[in-house]
């Protein structure tokens, strides 16, 4: 993999692969190498607040199937 660009990760939404609004990265590093693998957003608080709201809404849908159906 040496030579490839990291990429750049998202967060999953809503069963949807969403950018963060935040500028903060991780960098995740191969243990063996130290070559850089991927970068990880640092949620902020409007990414965790689009999870909840996601979550939320979800789960009123969700919630009215019976556990046999889930």
């Amino acid at each position: 993999m040496s030579g490839a660009t990291p990429k750049k990760l998202h967060n999953l939404i809503g069963g949807r692969w969403v950018e963060s609004t935040s500028n903060r990265i991780e960098t995740v590093p191969n243990p063996a190498n130290g070559n850089v693998l991927a970068h990880v957003p640092i949620s902020n608080k409007k990414d965790i607040d689009l999870a909840i709201e996601a979550a939320e809404k979800a789960f009123r849908e969700w919630s009215q199937f019976s556990v046999r159906e889930r």
